[in-house]
């Protein structure tokens, strides 16, 4: 019976406050009826036990009363029930109110309630990339200024959907915003993208761009974060209601196969990218070409550098590319955007005829100076000797440390170099036959497997890392968290440099996962890409402008135009050399000139979009940033 009773009362206390609130007062009452029937049997100045209870309950309640009372019952009973009003009816109070704001409180910051705004950014759930994706729609300004405009929306604000919501969560996004975090236009929402009641939590049917962030770092099977993708985007369009209308989305996606099935899962705009592959073809053509990575770390981040525009064709002109990119003015031109196909041309024919309902896409530091200045003439040459070349194309032997899911995607993207790649050796502890297993589908005779603790210094001097053309260390997504991977791969990277047979040797490539790791790497490594950055930056500029997908796509992709690094030769170390004529050498080659890398100005970092007046003396380790010549891709 007493276990009955027990069970039953656990049940009441669980259903919440006003059920703990109800047993207190219940405690307390029992308390005075029991003082007052003592009182009222053992002290005969009590005649009526309404009023013994009516004494018990006041000095149950207030402790003034301790001292008023006469006789030792009296005085006995009013001491014990003032310590008991002190531990149950203040106690017990104190109790159940902190309980509840505590509750009250955690349920405010999971963000369970439902949110009422609109033209918002939504962000569906959280992972290694989504606080840079917050951070670069912060940092951006004439994009986002064009962008609430275009939505008619006064501010930027920003609601991310994430399972788990807590104080660590928020602190964790604070600490990675830095300066730029603000809890007015950040919001988190507790709920999963899956389910209905989390999507509307997040007010995701007014939301102006939904944002996807896609497979986080240490997921092993990406193709569900994928899957799980698809299934939100389905859930989002069959649910829209009355709106008759779907937010703009962006998604990220492992598979690259994915953006078909993700295209007819949703119904509204979707820009599917392919994050994985664009990462592990960034770290492939910047390990086969050291200082490219410079390039596009300034194109796909928010600095006071350059970055990539789209801007419409101005009504009423018609004009080759030539013309049009000689009056280009403070910005460099590099391509167009078909308005008929929704095809990019990057560095397309000369001759090629753009008009209206075209749009030109720039390389400059504001949206403001992609301005086209009628009548402007290409530049001459003069009589410097300039010439623009390469190294020529060697086979090489290259080196990857580390294994994720990216591997294989870099290993594919490498061997579409076939000139540029004799061997590639994959040096991990993760077992020979998952990495076997999971590049079984190329079948590449060229890539050879080998397991090692490159950690361990002697194992790794083992490797002999020095008769390598190229090493490339990635992040190792076995070890599960962002920063343990970084020490790691920082680790290895001290060890390669420690070594005396690494002197003058190969380049080194290293991907990184955490921003403030960047600097520890110095120059210990030609390249450090910081792959979530860059994810990151390209689904928040797509979410703000959805044509740059494709221009993204089209700049790192191995067919058609790409960035390359031209070497600048002239006849004597120290000549003074103009910009404007370097250009005008590249055109010649079919080339387009974009930007500059030389150890004598901007401390060896690339200078792009520098204008034909830059100019500086010679040294043979110049190099010269081109978009090379258009193909079909």
């Amino acid at each position: 019976m007493m276990k009955r009773l027990q069970f039953t009362l656990e049940r009441l206390l669980l259903r919440g406050v006003h059920y703990r609130l109800l047993a207190a007062v219940l405690i307390v009452l029992s308390v005075a009826v029991i003082a007052g029937v003592v009182v009222r049997l053992l002290d005969p100045q009590f005649e009526e036990l309404s009023g013994a209870v009516w004494w018990a309950f006041l000095r149950l309640s207030d402790p003034g009363y301790l001292g008023d009372d006469e006789g030792v019952v009296s005085r006995s009973v009013s001491t014990a029930v003032t310590v008991l009003g002190y531990v149950l009816f203040l106690g017990l109070l104190i109790a159940i109110m902190t309980q509840w704001m505590n509750a009250w409180i955690e349920r405010v910051e999971a963000g369970l309630s439902e949110l009422r705004i609109s033209d918002h950014i939504l962000i569906l759930g959280w992972n290694h990339r989504t606080p840079y994706i917050v951070l670069e729609l912060l940092r951006t300004k004439g994009r986002v200024s064009r962008f609430l405009k275009k939505h008619d929306a006064a501010t930027l604000r920003i609601v991310i959907l994430a399972e788990a919501v807590d104080v660590s969560l928020r602190d964790t996004l604070r600490s990675a915003l830095g300066a730029y975090w603000d809890d007015r236009r950040v919001i988190l929402r507790n709920g999963s993208p899956l389910h209905l009641d989390g999507l509307e939590r997040a007010s995701f049917r007014t939301a102006a761009a939904i944002i996807l962030p896609g497979a986080d770092f240490a997921i092993a099977r990406p193709g569900v974060s994928d899957a799980e993708a698809v299934k939100a985007l389905a859930s989002i369009s069959h649910h829209a209601g009355d709106n008759d209308r779907c937010p703009q989305a962006v998604a990220a996606f492992y598979n690259a196969n994915r953006r078909q099935v993700a295209k007819a899962a949703y119904a509204g705009p979707l820009e599917a990218v392919d994050a994985d592959q664009s990462v592990a073809r960034i770290l492939a053509q910047s390990a086969l070409e050291p200082g490219l990575w410079g390039v596009y770390a300034e194109l796909l981040s928010i600095n006071e550098g350059n970055s990539l525009f789209v801007h419409a064709m101005r009504d009423g002109l018609e004009a080759s590319f030539t013309e049009l990119r000689a009056g280009a003015g403070d910005s460099t031109l590099i391509g167009l955007f078909r308005g008929s196909t929704q095809t990019v041309r990057l560095n397309p024919p000369p001759d090629t005829v753009v008009s209206q309902g075209d749009q030109l896409i720039f390389i400059a530091q504001r949206y403001e100076d992609c301005q086209i200045e009628a009548g402007a003439t290409p530049q001459d040459l003069t009589s410097t000797p300039i010439k623009l070349g390469d190294d020529g194309t060697v086979a090489r032997r290259i080196l990857i440390l580390g294994w994720s899911r990216k591997v294989p995607l870099l290993v594919q993207e490498l061997l579409y170099y076939p000139d540029a790649v004799r061997e590639i050796d994959i040096v991990s502890i993760a077992p020979g036959a998952q990495r076997e297993d999971a590049l079984a589908a190329m079948d590449y005779e060229a890539v050879r497997y080998r397991t090692a603790n490159f950690l361990d210094p002697d194992e790794l001097e083992s490797l002999a890392p020095e008769t390598y053309d190229n090493i490339i260390l990635v992040a190792r997504e076995r070890l599960g968290d962002e920063a343990v991977a970084d020490a790691a791969t920082l680790s290895a990277c001290v060890t390669l440099g420690m070594m005396p047979s690494m002197k003058g040797g190969p380049h080194v490539t290293v991907e990184i996962l955490e921003e403030e790791n960047l600097p520890l790497f110095g120059k210990r490594a030609t390249d450090v890409m910081l792959s979530p950055m860059a994810v990151s930056y390209v689904l928040s500029q797509v979410a703000l402008a959805p044509s740059l997908r494709r221009v993204y796509r089209a700049l790192v992709h191995p067919s058609g135009a790409h960035i390359a690094l031209r070497k600048l030769k002239s006849q004597a170390e120290g000549a003074h050399v103009l910009f404007g004529e370097v250009s005008a050498t590249a055109n010649l080659q079919g080339e387009l000139a974009i930007g500059l890398l030389s150890p004598n100005i901007n401390e060896g970092r690339v200078i792009l979009n520098p204008g034909d007046d830059l100019s500086w003396e010679h040294n043979p380790e110049d190099c010269v940033v081109v978009l090379t010549v258009d193909t079909d891709h």
